[in-house]
């Protein structure tokens, strides 16, 4: 399988003149966001649902939407409030885009400083 180069994504992105959330979108899979885990975050950006709902959605089993927002929730892209009812339920929302571009800039900066900590160890060496 062919690895994507997501840096000729973000230039196209660029180019093409897409929006914020879009160019978000091919940033994240730069971060090993998985296809789907990048829709969930789409559809809570636009508004604010519980599991069931993007259960319903995107046809996926609870289970599996679980554990695509516990990493959202993890990473912090996601915010997760208690809501009342019969029972108490969690209805989830993506943080603002802006909020997420600080975090993918921090994440890609943690990247490239653990990049260069390696570069100056192997540089040590030799």
């Amino acid at each position: 399988m062919a690895k994507r180069n997501y840096i000729a994504d973000i230039e196209k992105a660029l180019k093409e003149g897409k929006k914020p959330t879009e160019l978000l979108n091919v940033i994240l899979g730069f971060l090993n966001f998985k296809p789907i885990e990048i829709k969930i975050y789409d559809l809570l950006l636009n508004s604010s649902l519980t599991i069931k709902q993007i259960q319903n959605l995107l046809d996926l089993s609870e289970r599996t939407i679980r554990k695509y927002i516990r990493r959202l929730d993890q990473e912090g892209f996601i915010i997760k409030k208690v809501e009342e009812g019969k029972r108490l339920k969690y209805v989830y929302s993506a943080v603002p885009v802006q909020e997420a571009w600080k975090k993918v800039r921090g994440k890609i900066q943690e990247t490239l400083d653990e990049i260069t900590r390696v570069l100056e160890i192997k540089a040590e060496l030799f």
